[in-house]
Protein backbone atom coordinates (compact mmCIF):
# COMPACT_ATOMS: atom_id res chain seq x y z
CA UNK A 1 0.00 0.00 0.00
CA UNK A 2 1.29 3.17 -0.60
CA UNK A 3 2.07 6.12 1.39
CA UNK A 4 0.81 9.88 0.99
CA UNK A 5 3.61 11.95 0.66
CA UNK A 6 3.79 14.17 3.48
CA UNK A 7 3.80 18.01 2.03
CA UNK A 8 3.98 21.42 3.30
CA UNK A 9 0.42 22.90 3.86
CA UNK A 10 -0.91 25.82 2.67
CA UNK A 11 -3.70 25.62 4.29
CA UNK A 12 -1.85 26.03 8.06
CA UNK A 13 -3.22 28.45 10.45
CA UNK A 14 -1.57 31.19 12.79
CA UNK A 15 -1.52 33.47 14.83
CA UNK A 16 -2.81 36.87 12.89
CA UNK A 17 -3.11 39.09 16.07
CA UNK A 18 0.70 38.04 16.72
CA UNK A 19 1.61 38.79 12.84
CA UNK A 20 -0.30 42.55 13.51
CA UNK A 21 1.59 42.79 16.87
CA UNK A 22 5.17 42.29 14.74
CA UNK A 23 4.24 44.92 12.32
CA UNK A 24 3.78 47.45 15.03
CA UNK A 25 6.72 46.34 16.87
CA UNK A 26 8.62 46.57 13.54
CA UNK A 27 7.01 50.68 12.89
CA UNK A 28 7.60 50.99 16.73
CA UNK A 29 11.79 50.30 16.66
CA UNK A 30 11.36 52.56 13.25
CA UNK A 31 11.65 49.94 10.76
CA UNK A 32 8.93 51.18 8.64
CA UNK A 33 10.05 49.27 5.20
CA UNK A 34 10.47 46.00 7.42
CA UNK A 35 7.31 46.30 8.09
CA UNK A 36 5.47 47.14 4.88
CA UNK A 37 7.28 43.62 3.45
CA UNK A 38 6.04 41.69 6.44
CA UNK A 39 2.36 43.11 5.69
CA UNK A 40 3.28 41.61 1.78
CA UNK A 41 4.40 38.30 4.00
CA UNK A 42 1.07 38.05 5.54
CA UNK A 43 -0.97 38.97 2.19
CA UNK A 44 0.84 35.69 1.28
CA UNK A 45 -0.05 33.44 4.36
CA UNK A 46 -3.46 34.73 4.37
CA UNK A 47 -3.95 34.40 0.76
CA UNK A 48 -2.52 30.65 1.45
CA UNK A 49 -4.84 29.92 4.03
CA UNK A 50 -7.73 31.28 2.00
CA UNK A 51 -7.01 30.02 -1.03
CA UNK A 52 -4.88 27.05 -0.74
CA UNK A 53 -2.23 28.51 -3.32
CA UNK A 54 1.22 29.57 -1.75
CA UNK A 55 3.67 31.61 -3.13
CA UNK A 56 6.29 29.65 -4.62
CA UNK A 57 9.49 31.25 -4.18
CA UNK A 58 10.42 31.61 -7.93
CA UNK A 59 7.11 34.18 -8.23
CA UNK A 60 8.11 37.91 -7.92
CA UNK A 61 5.87 40.44 -5.72
CA UNK A 62 3.95 41.03 -8.88
CA UNK A 63 3.74 37.44 -9.88
CA UNK A 64 1.67 36.23 -6.88
CA UNK A 65 -0.59 38.90 -6.94
CA UNK A 66 -1.75 38.57 -10.42
CA UNK A 67 -2.43 35.03 -9.87
CA UNK A 68 -4.31 35.51 -6.41
CA UNK A 69 -6.31 38.37 -9.42
CA UNK A 70 -6.90 35.88 -11.92
CA UNK A 71 -7.47 32.66 -10.44
CA UNK A 72 -9.74 33.89 -7.43
CA UNK A 73 -11.06 37.22 -8.65
CA UNK A 74 -9.75 39.17 -6.19
CA UNK A 75 -10.23 43.12 -7.16
CA UNK A 76 -7.13 44.12 -8.87
CA UNK A 77 -8.14 48.15 -7.88
CA UNK A 78 -7.28 47.18 -4.46
CA UNK A 79 -4.46 44.25 -5.09
CA UNK A 80 -2.48 46.49 -7.63
CA UNK A 81 -2.29 49.58 -5.58
CA UNK A 82 -1.04 47.51 -2.28
CA UNK A 83 1.53 45.66 -4.93
CA UNK A 84 2.79 48.54 -5.97
CA UNK A 85 3.43 50.75 -3.19
CA UNK A 86 5.62 47.20 -1.26
CA UNK A 87 7.43 47.18 -4.66
CA UNK A 88 8.30 50.97 -4.43
CA UNK A 89 9.20 50.77 -0.97
CA UNK A 90 11.36 47.24 -1.32
CA UNK A 91 13.31 48.27 -3.92
CA UNK A 92 13.49 51.88 -4.11
CA UNK A 93 16.02 52.21 -2.64
CA UNK A 94 14.98 54.90 0.03
CA UNK A 95 13.54 54.35 3.85
CA UNK A 96 10.04 55.05 3.76
CA UNK A 97 8.79 57.83 5.85
CA UNK A 98 5.74 57.61 7.93
CA UNK A 99 3.32 58.60 4.83
CA UNK A 100 4.43 56.05 3.09
CA UNK A 101 3.78 53.13 5.30
CA UNK A 102 0.15 54.91 6.44
CA UNK A 103 -0.76 54.90 2.49
CA UNK A 104 0.58 51.05 2.35
CA UNK A 105 -1.24 49.80 5.67
CA UNK A 106 -4.27 51.54 4.14
CA UNK A 107 -4.05 49.55 1.14
CA UNK A 108 -2.95 45.98 3.26
CA UNK A 109 -6.63 47.45 5.12
CA UNK A 110 -8.52 46.90 2.21
CA UNK A 111 -7.00 44.07 0.51
CA UNK A 112 -7.44 42.29 3.72
CA UNK A 113 -11.27 43.28 4.05
CA UNK A 114 -11.56 41.58 0.87
CA UNK A 115 -10.05 38.61 1.35
CA UNK A 116 -11.14 38.07 4.84
CA UNK A 117 -14.42 39.85 4.91
CA UNK A 118 -13.08 41.43 8.42
CA UNK A 119 -11.19 45.05 8.85
CA UNK A 120 -7.95 45.12 9.40
CA UNK A 121 -7.63 45.30 13.34
CA UNK A 122 -6.11 48.54 14.38
CA UNK A 123 -2.47 49.23 14.79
Amino acid sequence: MAKKKKGKSTGQSFDLSGKLKNIQTLVLTKRPKEAIAYQYMLFTMICGMKYREAKHPSQSIRDFAMTMVRNHSLNPANVYPFVQEVEHIIYGGRQPDNEAYQRSLERFGEVFREITGKKLPKL
